[in-house]
């Protein structure tokens, strides 16, 4: 080892370095503590909270949203991504010029088959694809065509207005060919290759993901040598940790804690409300919970207002309906949902609901405040003849995969500055809510119309008749209620004072050098 050693340091030496400034890498390690890590890294697959916080630093889409075109991390200003520039060519057709020389984690180059690959060859494009999750974005995407090796034309099945926001959103995160085929789909999740800043070091199942700077990254070198992400799901652990240094930046802090963090000199704090509802899921294959009456009145007698109060330092908000102000198609005048306890009571007694226990499973340390919020609604519930049952479980999967949930609560990220980036994909005939394979009484029978109006929103190139189908699907929605909006979530994050870094209005956490530096 010694000899190796001495023909390693007089091969540097012949080049006119030594052994140390050849290896010296001064950057720092970050370590972010978060409440959880996903099982998947197939940017198609990972569209969940915890996923999209790796996934946005591993991978590139061919246009980028630009957070900080508004300074505060909510803007939705397109910029070039992988694609130096793009075109439309017709209300059907983009085309995308790439940049040259990208090169993906395994030292491949970005061409125009690899943008193919991504959108078709039914990954999550086509009847079957293997990633079944993507779909429901990229529902109008018809296929991806090479023009030339650094040219390429996206095509929708219909005439999209939002498809270039579609390219900058969840899911159009350009994969590599080559070690997809290679790998298959169930190893390219745990072993990713993507263009992004950094690349997957370790991937340690319910402890921590590491990853590793991507110096070769067309951005720019990253300015972080590595970034671990560690899990710590208490609230109390997360912020002794960043206190002792052991973690650089915390999520999911309360906003009770945040005075207790104002205390240290050598901790700052960045908050930011997520477009990112939190909701309720109305399972429905329960007698009881097939009638819309007990489900308007689950919906009627939460106080929200309230919520927002004891919960959030009322510094969030709660949407009017399926819909945020950032929408291109917002109607401001659009009735909110209504508290009324007595109503919500004359609708009990007036269902079929005799007092059979509804159960509310809700996962421990995913969504903060849930749990609080849960207890408070279910008194709520209680006081217009509801008997809920609270029932905390350790994952999703006792959730969902479990018979007697009635209740469960999700969060719908709203994508794009549109329906087409919420309302349409997780409510739709292609959702999960609509679809329960494990499950299939559970699932919503939504009104044929209601998908009608969706396949309209999709399709229509006409703003004022595309909003009159939305507004009606959003009538269709309240009154149907297969579920419930509580609010947008206060996002609190805590971090070293010499930790410059802003949080964007998704659950990205973007690392790349123009959103990461450090220094006193």
């Amino acid at each position: 080892m010694k000899i190796l050693t001495r023909l390693a340091a007089a091969g540097l030496m012949a080049l006119g370095l030594s052994a140390g400034s050849a290896i010296a890498d001064d950057r720092p390690d970050l370590v972010v503590a978060v409440n959880d890590i996903p099982d998947t890294l197939e940017p198609a697959d990972g569209m969940g909270n915890i996923h999209v916080r790796l996934i946005y630093s591993m991978f590139d889409s061919l246009i980028r949203r630009d957070f900080l075109s508004d300074g505060q991390g909510g803007g939705s200003k397109l910029v070039p991504g992988l694609a130096e520039s793009w075109t439309a060519i017709d209300d059907k057709t983009i085309e995308f010029k790439l940049r040259k020389g990208v090169k993906f984690h395994n030292g491949d180059e970005l061409t125009a088959d690899d943008v193919v690959f991504t959108f078709t060859m039914g990954r999550m494009i086509g009847e079957q694809p293997v990633v079944a999750t993507g779909k429901r974005f990229m529902d109008t995407i018809s296929h991806a065509e090479k023009v030339d090796r650094y040219t390429v034309r996206v095509v929708s099945k219909v005439p999209d207005v939002m498809l270039e926001q579609r390219m900058a959103g969840y899911a159009s995160w350009i994969v590599n060919a080559r070690e997809y085929v290679l790998k298959g789909n169930e190893s390219f999740k745990r072993n990713p290759v993507g263009t992004g800043p950094y690349k997957l070091a370790e991937f340690v199942d319910g402890e921590y993901i590491k990853l590793d700077a991507n110096d070769d990254y067309f951005g720019g070198k990253p300015t972080a040598k590595s970034i671990t992400y560690r899990v710590v799901p208490e609230t109390s652990a997360r912020i002794a940790g960043l206190v002792s240094g052991e973690f650089d930046i915390i999520v999911n802090v309360p906003p009770d804690q945040v005075p207790v963090l104002a205390g240290y000199d050598d901790i700052q704090v960045e908050q930011i409300v997520l477009d990112n509802t939190h909701m309720l899921v109305f399972y429905q294959d329960a007698p009881f919970m097939k009638d819309k009456k007990v489900r308007q009145a689950l919906s009627m007698a939460i106080d929200r207002d309230l919520l927002r109060k004891a919960l959030w330092d009322d510094k969030n908000y709660t949407p009017n309906s399926h819909q945020l102000p950032s929408y291109v198609m917002y109607m401001p005048d659009y009735p909110g949902f209504e508290f009324n306890p007595e109503k919500a009571r004359a609708l009990v007694e007036a269902s079929s609901y005799k007092g059979e226990e509804i159960v509310y499973r809700l996962p421990l340390n995913y969504y903060l405040n849930s749990l609080e919020a849960a207890q408070a609604m279910q008194q709520m519930w209680k006081d217009v003849g509801l008997n809920v049952k609270v029932e905390p479980v350790e994952t999703f999967a006792q959730v969902t995969g479990q018979e007697g949930t009635h209740i469960r609560p999700w969060s719908n990220t709203h994508r794009m500055p549109d329906p087409l980036g919420s309302f349409v994909p997780q409510w739709g005939d292609l959702s999960p809510v609509q679809n329960n394979k494990k499950f299939p009484d559970r699932a919503w029978k939504a009104p044929a119309r209601f998908n009608e109006l969706h396949r309209q929103i999709e399709s229509e190139t006409d703003m004022t008749a595309r909003k009159a189908a939305y507004r009606e699907a959003l009538d269709i929605w309240m009154d149907e209620a297969p579920g419930t909006m509580l609010y947008n979530p206060l996002e609190t994050y805590a971090m070293k004072s010499s930790v410059h870094w802003k949080p964007y209005a998704l659950y990205y956490m973007d690392f790349r050098p123009y959103n990461l530096t450090f220094g006193d």
